[in-house]
């Protein structure tokens, strides 16, 4: 079961764990985005190790930081940010996976612009962030983006454990464990 007290409180983290996840632009990781993200991040249990893995990723120049990006999620075909692709990969089941995720943003009042697959791990986050469920008595619907990103970064991470050390994959990681903690196990009540 999801908690959305919590998940609301993350929704700032998530808006910038999207940004970080997705392909780095000159401000991405910019001493102003450094200032804010050390300004703004909640307090959670993953707040000090993203700001390390955010002094990682932002060595070198923006060239450096796009061409490492390019080559790990882009050029690379054993990891994806699409999180579907790795269950279903282009089966006619990924299809409809990618065509709920998109009515569930649409429901919760998010559109998709641009070409970009609804299973995209940065669009899901901003999803999550933005998605407005305060009183809907849908918001359980949520589970499927929670149950796809999990999936996903599970698999994703089991593909790159040779470089499992790479900033990048301990920034998905952290996405995991901060997605977590919205998550409460519901407890069965067997006499």
């Amino acid at each position: 079961m999801i908690n959305f007290e919590q998940l609301s409180k993350l929704q700032p983290a998530l808006i910038d764990l999207s940004r970080l996840i997705d392909y780095p632009d000159a401000q991405t990781f910019s001493n102003q985005a450094k200032q804010d993200l050390f300004a703004n991040y909640p307090d959670t249990s993953q707040r000090q190790k993203l700001f390390e893995i955010f002094n990682q990723l932002s060595e070198g120049t923006v060239l450096d930081q796009q061409a490492h990006y390019a080559n790990l999620f882009e050029m690379n075909k054993r990891y994806t940010l699409y999180m579907s692709y790795y269950k279903l990969q282009d089966s006619r089941e990924r299809g409809t996976v990618l065509a709920k995720l998109k009515m569930l943003y649409e429901m919760f009042g998010v559109s998709i612009e641009g070409s970009e697959l609804s299973d995209y791990l940065p669009m899901m986050l901003e999803f999550l962030a933005y998605g407005d469920f305060d009183g809907d008595y849908r918001k359980q619907d949520f589970k499927l983006a929670f149950q796809v990103i999990e999936d996903g970064t599970f698999e994703l991470l089991k593909n790159a454990q040779a470089e499992i050390d790479d900033p990048y994959f301990q920034l998905i990681k952290v996405i995991r464990a901060e997605l977590r903690s919205c998550i409460e196990m519901e407890v069965s009540a067997n006499g």
